[in-house]
């Protein structure tokens, strides 16, 4: 077992160990062994629920008391485990970390007899799992091992009433606090003028003094910074990581650097396009989004910071990097391309020999096993692409705005008959004779059928309104620009970003000597676009 306990302070006869230092407190050395010599020892767990109580006192008071109680019992070494900003109400006490750590180092060390704490709340608001998968394993091994709670005198007895009575009330309590910011939360966001309720400001923006609204501060280049390179078909440790080698201060300061996850947070989260959405998550434990309908959405909250092009573009690129897809893999046309002969999409086969300096690397038919070499079709491809986008630019900024104008009038109509439809469907449910013996399975249809289109109307709705601002954002020139650059001059995950964006399907013709068709897309909004083929709406 790795043990983290490297501080040692000694407070009124009393050696405390932990894993952070104490800048109050001198360091001294310990005396003993804490494995090998035969000394009693007892592990203490404390526990605060959010950043606030980090910088508060809430560690001094519940230690000063857990090492006053300590040395009443008797013991001269206690082994401190910190638990800090967790929730004992939602993250139970068998899956927080420093709690296993505890649990852990009293299997594997012989000489820790007992186990202190503040009082119940700190080491469960759900009554039964500390009992249950903590300490019940150790009293598996440890029949005498001993808990103590500095607000109760004697031992700790999970089965005496009083001691059960305590441990509903901090559950009752916590479900109460869950219930009562629920509330606020719901009021806040649904009032006459919806408000962001209080939590830490979005990175870029800060509180005004003034009027207690939210503005832009000066990092909001980095989030721009952040969109656009994700734009490009940069992951999120990538970007990650330029932005930690360009010693750019993380948006927590007591975060190491940035990760991943703060990166893919900033590109989620739509306060960024100007709405306002809450209780998006599908519980606190399960991070994944909730479907739209079922969030709180106010859209055009505020002034946004990312322009409908960009955040299109990388909403886009989430959706399709949830395969798994390695943009700066050196098959940039991964997905692109087909076999004429057979219909079916090519895969990838790297031939190149462990030690080899020359790449062999291939795109293969799965059916008539034919192949093509990357270095081959990657030189035909950008060929054409060069002297495709330096040709027709112009041309196709002008075609963009001229179909998204079809595409809006095509979703015009759609919404009109499916509007016809909903209230056709809703006149035949109310019609519905309760007195016929299918009467239950009738109205159980109509209700699908209604949920269904009104479903599909909403999704026309935000369809519509998305071309709205895609036609009015500026960015919309910038985004179409990025074809006409020499594609040589880019690297394979922005090879691969435009591609995807400008190509629809490469068709290769195996038996015409490997001949080559593109088919390049109408508009770089690949989603609007596949939906308005599913509906059929003209786009010429």
């Amino acid at each position: 077992m790795h043990f983290m306990h490297k501080y040692t302070y000694l407070i009124n006869g009393v050696y405390l160990l932990t894993e952070t230092p104490r800048p109050n407190l001198k360091e001294v050395d310990l005396p003993c062994n804490i494995f090998k010599d035969h000394i009693s020892i007892i592990t203490s767990y404390i526990r605060w629920s959010d950043d606030g109580q980090t910088i508060g006192h809430s560690l001094h008071i519940q230690e000063s008391e857990i090492v006053a109680r300590a040395k009443r019992e008797g013991f001269k070494i206690v082994v401190s485990f910190i638990e800090e900003a967790k929730s004992a109400y939602h993250i139970p006490a068998q899956k927080r970390i420093q709690m296993q750590n505890m649990k852990n180092f009293i299997l594997n060390n012989e000489n820790v007899s007992a186990v202190i704490f503040y009082e119940e709340s700190r080491v469960t608001r759900l009554i039964e799992d500390f009992v249950l998968y903590v300490l019940g394993p150790i009293k598996e091994v440890r029949p005498n091992f001993k808990v103590y709670s500095t607000k109760i005198d004697g031992e700790w007895n999970e089965n005496n009433p009083y001691v059960q009575a305590r441990l509903s009330f901090a559950h009752e309590e916590s479900v109460e606090k869950s219930r009562r910011a629920y509330d606020y939360h719901t009021s806040v966001v649904n009032s006459s003028t919806p408000e962001r309720p209080g939590s830490r400001n979005p990175y870029g923006y800060s509180l005004t003094t003034k009027d207690n609204t939210i503005e832009t501060n000066e990092n909001k280049s980095i989030v721009i910074l952040i969109f656009y390179l994700y734009s490009y078909g940069y992951s999120d440790r990538k970007i990650a990581n330029l932005l930690n080698e360009a010693e750019i201060p993380p948006p927590s300061m007591d975060a190491k650097g940035w990760s991943d996850s703060t990166v893919r947070y900033i590109l989620n989260n739509r306060w960024y396009i100007g709405d306002l959405a809450w209780f998006t998550r599908t519980s606190f434990e399960n991070s994944k989004k909730k479907p739209e309908e079922e969030i709180f959405l106010f859209k055009n909250h505020h002034e946004p910071l990312i322009g409908a092009n960009l955040w299109n573009t990388t909403q886009f690129f989430r959706n399709y990097k949830q395969n798994k897809d390695h943009m700066d893999s050196p098959f940039i046309l991964r997905d692109l391309i087909y076999c004429n002969d057979c219909k079916e999409k090519l895969i990838t086969k790297n031939s190149t020999p462990a030690k080899s300096k020359k790449k062999y690397m291939y795109y293969c038919c799965p059916s008539c096993k034919k192949k093509i070499s990357t270095d081959k079709i990657h030189e035909s491809i950008f060929a054409d692409f060069s002297l495709r986008w330096g040709r027709e630019l112009k041309y196709y900024e002008k075609q963009t705005e001229r179909i998204l104008n079809r595409w809006k009038k095509g979703l015009e109509q759609k919404i009109n008959d499916l509007n016809e439809n909903l209230e056709k469907l809703k006149y035949l449910l109310s019609t519905l004779d309760k007195n016929n013996e299918y009467y239950q399975e009738l109205k159980e249809i109509f209700e699908m059928q209604i949920h269904s289109t009104s479903k599909e109307l909403q999704e026309y709705h935000n369809t519509r309104e998305q071309i709205d601002l895609l036609s009015k954002d500026e960015m919309q020139s910038e985004l179409i620009g990025r074809f006409k650059q020499d594609i040589h001059s880019y690297s394979n995950e922005e090879k691969r970003a435009i591609f995807l964006l400008a190509i629809e399907k490469i068709g290769i013709n195996f038996s015409k000597d490997n001949h080559i068709r593109i088919d390049y897309r109408l508009t770089p909004y690949v989603e609007i676009e596949d939906l308005m083929k599913q509906l059929d709406i003209e786009s010429a």
